[in-house]
């Protein structure tokens, strides 16, 4: 058994006062160590990831998670952005939507545009051979169409902002007034060359350029975390195979040093799911970005609990009725895989718990959605839990408190 930090409190005092210079670290856990609700089932990576992120000085960490509306809310994915950064630093904004889309929504960049000047189009409702990675396209529709981002927080360091896009033939657009270029992409999707920009940003586009917008990739000059949420209403794992092939070459482009799948919850409200189809499909999409970025750590986590049945009087009753097998089929793959897989409805209390977190505050009344807060501590968790299994106590820093796990 892993023992247990205590003085909670005080580690996360202590996160402010970070000097990655004077950390101390232990080694990453062991393959099969399982710390709480996390399993390391043999990523061979995670010392890799662990070395990283004690040299963000030098380096930046790009953290990516892939998921349905509890990653499109950015709650969950938003605290796990506030505490890497504040342990290991800025990295910058990450990969994020074209334009805002209805239902999303990003904990620390908002962006503002005229409906009336952009197409959207939604990998989960419309029709299209041609969805970047992200699900989503915008398409100028007038002569400028303008599209604004803020930060949520003021900050006046320098970033460098690329679009992802398609042109049909030589384009270019307007960042902060400056003329960027946009070279023919062949049917392809390719981002722009980077361009040195501070916030707010704004970005026109002309109509009739054949111009699409897939989204944007803004990083800071200095280097730091950088996580992205890259999560769309409603989704499931099958969403990604409306996406162009291509979407693992774009995702590569971003050198993620970490990739999070968190599907399940549409999938077990789905009765008539084919559960050995679907742990087919799991198991294709972790080969495909274990062979396009095998240095990347992988991880699952599994749905939180929920209720689809409100009506019924006994919890088995109350619960979708594929929940525990998404559960245990994405335990399986992982286990298969050699990733690493966090059981967040164990974390929650196992089945039916969501009730009483909805009592406590922190789960919304349709039972399937966390609030803010419980997205929160559901993040803070995954977090302390993670730092455990990369050897990385968080917030301790030679201050004498011991690092390293005892197993």
């Amino acid at each position: 058994m892993l023992v247990r930090l205590t003085a909670l409190a005080f580690v996360l005092l202590a996160v402010s006062c970070h000097n990655p210079q004077t950390e101390t670290k232990s080694h990453p856990m062991n393959a099969g160590v399982q710390y709480q609700q996390l399993t390391n089932f043999g990523d061979a990576n995670l010392g890799l990831l662990s070395d990283k992120l004690t040299n963000t000085a030098n380096k930046s960490v790009h953290i990516v998670q892939l998921g349905d509306s509890h990653t499109a809310a950015d709650f969950f994915t938003g605290e796990l952005r506030n505490l890497f950064q504040r342990q290991f630093d800025n990295g910058g904004i990450g990969f994020v939507n074209p334009v805002a889309v209805p239902g999303q929504r990003y904990s620390h960049i908002m962006f503002s545009h005229d409906k009336k000047a952009w197409n959207i189009l939604s990998s989960r409702k419309d029709k299209s051979d041609y969805f970047p990675l992200g699900g989503f396209i915008a398409e100028p529709t007038a002569a400028q169409s303008n599209v604004s981002m803020k930060l949520r927080t003021a900050d006046a360091q320098p970033y460098q902002a690329q679009a992802l896009y398609a042109a049909q033939s030589d384009s270019q657009f307007a960042l902060n007034s400056n003329s960027v270029s946009l070279p023919a992409t062949s049917g392809q999707w390719r981002l722009s060359p980077p361009q040195q920009v501070s916030f707010p940003l704004s970005a026109t586009f002309s109509s009739g350029q054949g111009v699409k917008l897939g989204g944007w990739f803004i990083t800071r000059e200095k280097p730091g975390v950088i996580v992205s949420a890259l999560g769309i209403n409603g989704a499931t794992l099958s969403m990604v195979d409306k996406w162009q092939s291509q979407w693992i070459d774009t995702l590569a482009q971003t050198k993620p040093d970490m990739i999070i799948l968190a599907y399940g919850t549409n999938e077990a409200f789905n009765d008539t799911l084919d559960l050995t189809r679907y742990q087919q499909q799991l198991e294709q999409k972790v080969a495909q970005l274990r062979q396009a970025m095998p240095q990347a750590v992988i991880l699952l986590v599994g749905p939180s609990d929920s209720i689809k049945n409100k009506n019924q009087s006994g919890c088995q009753q109350m619960q979708p009725q594929l929940l525990s097998q998404i559960v245990e089929i994405q335990r399986q793959v992982a286990q298969n895989n050699k990733a690493l897989f966090w059981d967040w409805r164990a974390f929650m209390g196992g089945e039916c718990s969501i009730q009483n977190w909805a009592a406590d505050g922190n789960a919304r009344p349709d039972l399937v959605h966390l609030s803010q807060d419980g997205y929160k501590k559901s993040a803070d968790a995954m977090y302390q839990q993670l730092m455990h299994g990369l050897g990385l106590v968080p917030g301790i820093w030679a201050r004498g408190l011991p690092t390293r796990l005892v197993q």
